[in-house]
């Protein structure tokens, strides 16, 4: 029954995602032609596009050994082969080129595509997770919204081939992996922990603190949880060390989080501001701390508790750190956006014990239709994408994000 439902969520949060108009092309402009040329050729370079360069204005490019190549992570490239290789053999089979069209047209209905679906399959494992830890089938539907609809998962993340789109899904594989407590899947749970780093570098945050706990916890064994790591991250740097000449990605230079004379801004306003506040954008995160506080007090906080708090505001730290910690061009908390698999965590924790006829229930249920509201107008209008823009670009005018009086989703 449960496999089914989730089957059912699968096609359910994929259509609703896809469906709606919003689509959002910036940082992952080159992810699709990146796994076009693994699929196609076998490379990561994206030589075969140079005509398209002068279009994009020769954005998010960088260049090696007289190659092109994506300047952000090839992770999401990575997730994305299984859907671009069932493309390719359906174009083939139609007579067509894929690499033609990819030329020839936008690749953001790929993105938004896969993305969706991407986020389609978290949200069933999320389901799961639920389940798992509630037992309870409506309370994990609930779950299920709040992630799909309540989030900026439903506004931004799925609005194109973001990175956060397969920082989302292996996270979400990981803490369902973890929930189980048996030894089996907690060493399994190295391939999507440790290929989240291929995906996004602050990724390295829960590859840290749950490997602490995975070696405290499994002792001697935790040496099979290591070694499927440390193979991921040596393939990582082998293919850097080919393609880039170093070990490390172009990408991941972490001196763009090495602080700013706008750190303590940044903090508050990625929490509370009109334009990117996590708790503006989605006030059910609020309930977090009430669902912390009953997992103390109903169950036992332990280890990966302290884990999770670690990483979540460690992250959130580091992200104010970085000098365009507004996220650029998006809607939203979107540099918050890879914690949302921990918060749902503890959103699980608070709906398992919920009374929806107390007070607490009442401001929950305001909560959640503010925060549908919210990220349903931004799945819906692309006015409160070219907020980023109008009156004035976002990247040259930060104070705009504190504009009560011109919220984006008012757009």
């Amino acid at each position: 029954m449960k496999f089914f439902l989730s089957l059912v969520i699968y096609f359910v949060v994929w259509m609703a995602f896809f469906q709606t108009k919003v689509f959002n092309q910036n940082d992952s402009l080159w992810n699709i032609y990146t796994t076009i040329s693994i699929v196609k050729e076998g490379n990561l370079d994206l030589d075969e596009y140079q005509e398209l360069f002068p279009k994009a204005f020769n954005a998010n490019l960088t260049q090696s050994n007289e190659h092109f190549y994506n300047y952000y992570p090839y992770g999401p490239s990575i997730l994305a082969i299984p859907y671009i290789w069932v493309i390719d053999k359906w174009y083939s089979l139609k007579g067509k080129n894929l690499q033609e069209k990819a030329i020839t047209s936008s690749t953001i209905g790929f993105e938004k595509n896969i993305s969706s679906s991407l986020l389609a399959i978290s949200a069933s494992i999320l389901f799961l997770l639920s389940l798992h830890l509630t037992k309870s089938i409506p309370k994990s539907m609930l779950v299920i919204f709040l992630f799909s609809f309540c989030t900026i998962v439903f506004s931004t993340i799925s609005r194109g081939l973001w990175q956060h789109t397969g920082s989302i899904l292996l996270l979400s594989i990981v803490l369902y992996l973890f929930s189980l407590k048996k030894s089996v899947y907690l060493i399994l749970s190295a391939i999507p922990l440790y290929f989240s780093y291929v995906v996004r570098p602050t990724n390295l945050l829960p590859i840290f603190f749950l490997s602490l706990v995975v070696i405290y916890l499994l002792r001697k064994n935790s040496i099979y949880f290591l070694g499927l790591g440390f193979l991921i991250l040596i393939s990582f740097f082998y293919i850097n060390q080919i393609v880039f000449g170093s070990i490390t990605h172009p990408y991941y230079d972490f001196r763009k989080v090495s602080g700013s004379d706008t750190f303590y801004e940044a903090l508050l306003g990625n929490l509370v501001s009109p334009a990117r506040g996590l708790f503006v954008y989605s006030p059910i995160f609020l309930f977090c701390i009430y669902g912390i506080y009953l997992k103390r007090k109903l169950e036992t906080l332990d280890l990966l508790d302290y884990a999770f708090f670690s990483i979540i505001i460690l992250h959130w730290i580091l992200v104010s750190r970085n000098l365009n910690w507004w996220g650029g061009h998006s809607y939203g908390y979107r540099l918050l956006s890879d914690l949302i698999p921990f918060l749902i965590y503890y959103l699980i924790y608070f709906i398992k014990y919920l009374n929806f006829k107390s007070i607490i229930g009442g401001l929950f249920i305001v909560c959640a239709l503010i925060s549908f509201g919210i990220n349903f107008r931004g799945a819906v209008s692309m006015e409160t994408y070219f907020w980023n823009l109008k009156p004035n670009n976002i990247d040259s005018h930060q104070k705009r994000v504190w504009d009560w009086n011109d919220l984006p989703f008012m757009r």
